[in-house]
């Protein structure tokens, strides 16, 4: 179970790192996220920036929560939190039908679909291992490729819509359908 818990450690911090990073960038990339969340009607467009900016912050002290020892189990506490929170907003979305490119991770120009609901459940769910096992940590080797392994997951989950892009045909208009 330890190596798991490493595992989902390195994936979750990946994840919530890029994200914040991609959102971070750039006052442009901030702007287009909080844009897109005004199109979509889930914030105001007075308080979309602003949310927009609280959002990449929390993404990335829960990063740093997640890869602190002593703050590893709030770190996971808050990433299920945080997406859990992200998981209702896709699903508010895809429920009214305002499904548009989000700007999660910077620049995909992929509406928000049934994908991202799962993705994003499925993190949040990568966030239990940490809140129920143990923290003992596994042997140095097992920890750093339990931790490689994760990452490596979380570099293709923030990936997921341009590999998608690869082999579903670009002629499709309407994502919010779309399987996975």
């Amino acid at each position: 179970m330890p190596h798991l818990v490493v595992a989902c450690q390195g994936l979750l911090a990946v994840v919530l790192l890029v994200s914040a990073t991609s959102k971070l960038r750039s006052g442009q990339a901030l702007r287009a996220l909080a844009e897109s969340l005004v199109t979509m009607r889930l914030v105001r467009s007075r308080w979309a920036v602003p949310i927009t900016a609280v959002l990449a912050v929390a993404e990335a002290v829960v990063a740093v929560l997640l890869l602190v020892p002593a703050t590893r189990r709030a770190g996971f506490a808050a990433a299920a939190v945080l997406l859990a929170v992200l998981a209702g907003g896709v699903a508010r979305v895809l429920a009214r039908g305002t499904a548009r490119p989000c700007r999660c991770f910077g620049a995909s120009a992929a509406p928000l679909s049934r994908r991202h609901l799962a993705r994003n459940v499925l993190l949040g769910t990568a966030a239990l291992p940490g809140l129920v096992a143990a923290p003992t940590p596994p042997a140095l080797a097992g920890t750093l490729l339990a931790l490689l392994t994760g990452a490596l997951a979380g570099l293709l989950v923030t990936a997921l819509d341009d590999i998608v892009m690869l082999f579903v045909p670009t002629s499709r208009t309407d994502h919010s359908k779309e399987a996975f």
